[in-house]
Order: structure tokens, then sequence, then C-alpha cells
């Protein structure tokens, strides 16, 4: 294989551009022919160098024509690999997977929808940890609130059932706040025991296409908006253990990324994130490139390990400057070809 295409979503997305970034750190950045979608035309990746060839505006994916229209692009350009970069994404990707090997020979990037399901759904997550005697905070539905509060009292967490980057997301005091603050039905909301600590971690482990653990990262953070903003990369070795006991139990393809909280010397997961992260540029830049450990093991059959160095980093605002006939362009015809 000569060159390389590669299909980026969500080029308005930090999860997206972080993906793109990590790419283009990677070995194959010499090789790569990119294409980039989003939902409307204020994707700043679409601008950024390096320029996409193409750039494609697509509908939303819970519309019924996003799937047909993201098939007729992987086989227009003969897409190898496609990676999500955005959440809202993930569900119709992994659903239609086959469908884009059929269709295009394209690989999605992503695990199971049964995989995925677990990561998205805070309940199945809690059920999935009890199953398989992993540690995980006691998590309830809204209405079964008393069992809760009787268990492990006062504070506890309110959140979406469904993931939602990190929007409502309540500590909670009391029974009346609790009622106070409920902000959709009660089946959609979960609560949990509150891990009380500041040391707190995102884990991403990488599985390849045998099921073999291929290397752990951890990155204890700070976060804002639901984003990390600044961390440090060490070698907590504690930490490491329980989210590869995480993907061996749980079996995703590629990466997979743990949040968790050390209370009081004790690792206790809270999310899983089925998926690849906004902090994946990160990783790259330490050595620990899970894109072009997709690229190496999902396309060329080549076997991988995953080291890295420890190191900190912070984020910062930066822009995005661009001619406006281009932006005029994709605007007009939904797509831009450079």
């Amino acid at each position: 294989m000569g060159k390389i295409n590669v299909l980026i979503t969500g080029a308005g997305s930090t999860m997206g551009y972080s993906v793109l970034k990590a790419l283009m750190s990677s070995k194959y950045k010499e090789r790569i022919n990119l294409i980039l979608t989003n939902s409307d035309s204020d994707g700043p990746a679409f601008f950024l160098k390096p320029l996409a060839h193409k750039c494609y505006i697509v509908p939303i994916a819970k519309d019924p024509t996003y799937i047909p229209t993201m098939l007729e692009i992987c086989k227009e350009n003969e897409i190898h690999i496609l990676f999500s970069g955005t959440e809202h994404e993930i569900f119709e990707l992994s659903k239609n997977s086959d469908k884009f090997l059929s269709n295009s020979n394209t690989v999605v990037m992503l695990s199971d929808l049964n995989v995925i399901n677990i990561g998205t759904d805070k309940l199945k997550t809690y059920e999935f940890f009890v199953e398989n005697g992993l540690p995980f905070p006691e998590t309830v539905l809204f209405d079964d609130y008393q069992k809760l509060i009787d268990e492990v009292g006062f504070p506890i967490l309110m959140k979406p059932r469904i993931a939602s980057a990190s929007r409502n997301i309540f500590i909670v005091n009391s029974v009346d706040e609790l009622i106070q603050k409920q902000f959709a039905p009660s089946d959609q909301i979960i609560l949990q025991r509150y891990l009380d600590s500041d040391i707190e971690y995102t884990v991403e482990t990488f599985m390849d296409k045998s099921g073999r653990i291929c290397g752990t990262i951890p990155m204890k953070r700070e976060l804002n908006f639901g984003l990390s903003v600044s961390g440090k990369i060490d070698r907590n070795i504690d930490v490491i253990k329980v989210s590869e006991d995480v993907t061996h139990a749980l079996k995703p393809m590629g990466p997979v990324n743990v949040q968790l909280r050390v209370v009081n010397g004790e690792p206790i997961p809270f999310e899983i994130n089925t998926r690849f992260s906004s902090t994946e540029c990160v990783r790259a830049h330490y050595g620990f490139n899970s894109v072009e450990a997709s690229i190496s093991n999902f396309l060329f059959n080549e076997e991988i390990t995953l080291e890295y160095r420890e190191g900190m980093f912070m984020r910062y605002w930066d822009e995005c400057y661009f001619e406006s006939d281009e932006y005029e362009k994709l605007v007009a015809n939904g797509y831009l070809i450079r």
C-alpha cells in the first residue's frame, strides 16, 4: 500500500483534532491522504495544517441519511481506515461497521456495539463491573435514591445515565437538593457514591485485534469543561493494573479509556470511554500513539508494543485563520477539494 486514505470525523471537535494531531505525529504522516468530515462548516480542523485533501459537511449522526452519506464518501475516496472524532457518531458507525468493510473495505476503528453500550450507558457500566468483580462506586437509578443513601450516605453524585460530555453532573447533599436538581426523567439519571478524592486519572489501554494488551498509559489530570486541561503521565502500578483488568473483561477493539479516582490508596474506576479521547495527541507526544498502533495492527497486521515516557502537559487557547473563499466554497457546496 502506498498512500493511506484516512477519514477522521468531527473536524469541529477537540477529540477529532486530537486524533488528527496524533496521526500526523505518527510514522505514517508522509503517507496519509487525509479526508475530514463535520456536521457543519465551523470545523477548525478543516482549515488547520496539515490541510485535508477533501472536507465534507455531513448530516448529524441520528439523521437517516448519515450512514448512506458516510458510506458514499468512504467508497468514493477508497478510505482504508475511519476514526470517529465525536461521541455522537460512535453508535451509528459501530452498528454499521460491517457495511463499511463490505462497501469500501474501510476499517472502522470502534469496538462492537455491545462494548460501546457498556461504556456509554453508566448503569450498564456499573452492572458490567459488578458482574466481573471489578471495583466501582455503588450506582442506582434516580428512583432508588433512598437505597443508595441508606448504604453510603451523603454526598452522592447525580449525573446523566448516557454520556453527556460532563453536563448535568452534581454533588448532592440532601434529599431536597436531589429532588430540586432532577434534570431528566428518572430512568435517565443515575446516582453514585461520591468518590471523595482529588487524585483523578484517565488511563488508556490498547488491545490489538487478537485480544492482546499492547500497553497502558496513566495520566493524572486536571479537568475543566469535561476536558483534561493539564496533567502528568506517571507509572502508577495499581492504576495500570485496574485499567488492564477492565480491558481484559471488556475486550475492546483498540483503545479504551478508564476514568478513576484514587481513594485512600485504592484506584476506583467510575467511567469508561470505549473510543479514542481528546488526549490522544498528548499520549502520542510521549510515545504512546494509539492512532499509529491502529494502522499498524488493524490495517497491516503488525504486532505492536506501546511504550511511553513520563512527562507533564497543559493546554491553552489558540486561533485558527483561513481565507474566506475556502469557507464560502465549503458552505455553498457542502464539500471542499484541495
